[in-house]
C-alpha cells in the first residue's frame, strides 16, 4: 500500500502543528496536506490517526547499533544479514525511516575488545549487500575512520570508490585530547587496577602512535567530497580544533566536548550533532557538555542516537514537554536538520507536498511517545497497538 489518506491527525510541518488535518499519499509521495481535514478518500485506503501526531520519520546519521547487533557480546558473532534485518525491525518500531549505520574502521581498541571472527571488510560487505536487498528502511553507511588506524587508510578510499559510503567522519581516541584528557585517562586506568606508573607508560605509548593528519587527511576528505559524500569531525574539544577541521572542509561537528566548541561550530554555520541519550538521561556519560542546554541555546541543531536508538524520539518529546521547545522545532532536530546535514532534504525529512512519504503516527501514552505506524516511501513497515485491559473489554468494540 503506497497510496492512502491519513485523517484526523495533528500534522507537524517544519514550522507549525496543524490540528485536525489530513495527509494524502499517492505512489509513496505526499501530494496534499489538508489543513481542515476535508480531503476525500476517492477510493484510497484511509488511516484514521485518531487525533494523534503525524510527523516526519526519524533520520539518524550516527548510530553504533549495528556493530552492537552483530557482536552483542565479545566473541559472540551473529550473522551480519540476520543482525541487519533484526535491527531494522527494532529501529522501524522506534520511528526511524533513514539510518546511517556508523561502522568503525582503524579503531584497533574496539576491534580487540570485540574478539569478533569477522574482519571489518566482512562487516562492511555484509551491511552494504544487505542494504541492497528488500529492506524496511532506507539504510546507508557512515564510515567512522579512526585517525590512528594508519594501516586502514587505503581501505577508506576503496570503500568510497565502491559506493559503500554515504557519510564519512574522522575520529581520534588518542589520549590527551578529545574525550580523553590526560587527567581523565589516568583516572580511568587507575580505576581499572593499573598503578600510576603503568597508566603513565600506557598514556605515553598511545599518545606517541602515528596518526593520519595534514596532507594525508586532506586527501581523504577531498576524495570523499568529490564523491558527493559529506564529512564530519568527531569529539572536537576546542574552537581551535573546530577551525582546523573546518579549514579541511568538514561541515558537520559531531559530539562537541565543550559548550564553547559547540557555540563556535554553530557560529561557523556547521551542522552540530549531539547524542540524544545525553538529553534523555539528563547528562553526558563522560561529563561533557549538556546537550539539552546546547540545544536550547541554539548551538546543536541535530540529534543522533549514538548508542541507544530509542533515545531520539523520547528526547524530542522531552525537549518539548519539559523545556518548552516548540514541537516543530524539537522534531526538526531529528528529521529535517539531519536531512540537511547530509544533503537529502530535497526528498525527505519533513512533511511537505512533493516529498517522500517517510512519516510516523505517534501516540502519547502518559506523556511517553509510542510509534503506532512507521511509513517509508508510502509503505507501512511497522505498526503497533496497545493491548486491551480486561476491564475495558466491554467498551472496546
Amino acid at each position: 500500500m503506497t497510496s492512502f489518506l491519513i485523517t484526523n491527525a495533528r500534522v507537524v510541518t517544519p514550522t507549525e502543528v496543524l490540528e485536525n488535518a489530513s495527509v494524502q499519499v499517492e505512489q509513496g509521495v505526499i501530494i496534499k496536506i489538508d489543513k481542515d481535514n476535508s480531503a476525500e478518500a476517492a477510493g484510497l485506503p484511509v488511516i484514521d490517526a485518531q487525533g494523534n501526531i503525524v510527523m516526519p520519520g526519524i533520520i539518524d546519521i550516527h548510530t553504533d547499533a549495528l556493530d552492537a547487533e552483530v557482536i552483542p557480546r565479545p566473541g559472540a558473532d551473529i550473522p551480519v544479514a540476520v543482525a541487519f534485518r533484526e535491527l531494522e525491525r527494532k529501529m522501524s518500531g522506534c520511528g526511524f525511516t533513514t539510518v546511517y549505520h556508523s561502522l568503525h574502521l582503524g579503531y584497533e581498541v574496539a576491534e580487540t575488545y570485540s574478539r569478533s571472527k569477522y574482519t571489518r571488510a566482512e562487516i562492511f560487505d555484509g551491511v552494504y549487500n544487505s542494504s541492497l536487498g528488500q529492506t524496511l528502511l532506507d539504510n546507508k553507511i557512515h564510515l567512522r575512520f579512526e585517525l590512528s588506524g594508519v594501516n586502514s587508510y587505503d581501505e577508506c578510499f576503496s570503500l568510497i570508490d565502491r559506493g559503500y559510503v554515504q557519510l564519512l567522519s574522522v575520529m581520534d581516541h588518542t589520549p590527551g585530547q578529545g574525550q580523553f584528557s590526560r587527567e581523565n585517562f589516568m583516572k580511568m586506568m587507575i580505576k581499572s587496577g593499573k598503578t600510576e606508573e603503568q597508566a603513565t607508560a600506557e598514556f605515553e605509548e598511545l599518545a606517541a602512535r602515528p596518526r593520519i593528519e595534514g596532507e594525508k587527511l586532506q586527501r581523504l576528505l577531498d576524495h570523499a567530497r568529490r564523491h558527493g559524500i559529506p564529512v564530519a569531525s568527531h569529539d572536537d574539544d576546542s574552537p581551535e580544533k573546530v577551525d582546523l577541521m573546518r579549514n579541511l572542509g568538514v561541515a558537520i561537528c559531531e559530539f562537541p566536548i565543550t559548550m564553547d566548541t559547540a557555540s563556535h561550530a554553530a557560529e561557523l554555520g556547521m551542522h552540530v550533532v549531539g547524542g540524544a541519550s545525553n538529553i534523555l538521561r539528563g547528562g553526558s556519560l563522560s561529563g561533557n557538555v549538556s546537550m539539552t542546554e546546547a540545544v536550547l541555546k541554539g548551538y546543536v541543531d541535530t540529534l543522533c542516537s549514538d548508542y541507544y536508538p530509542p533515545a531520539i524520539i523520547h528526547s524530542v518529546f522531552k525537549l518539548h514537554r519539559e523545556h518548552g521547545l516548540p514541537l516543530p522545532q524539537a522534531i526538526n532536530l531529528a528529521t529535517l536538520n539531519p536531512a540537511k546535514a547530509v544533503g537529502i532534504d530535497a526528498y525527505t525529512g519533513s512533511l511537505e507536498e512533493g516529498k517522500d512519504a517517510d512519516l510516523l503516527i505517534v501516540r502519547l501514552i502518559d506523556e511517553i511517545p509510542m510509534v503506532t505506524h512507521t511509513v517509508v516511501k508510502g509503505n507501512v513497515v511497522s505498526q503497533a497497538a496497545t493491548k486491551i485491559h480486561k476491564q475495558n473489554l466491554e467498551t472496546a468494540f
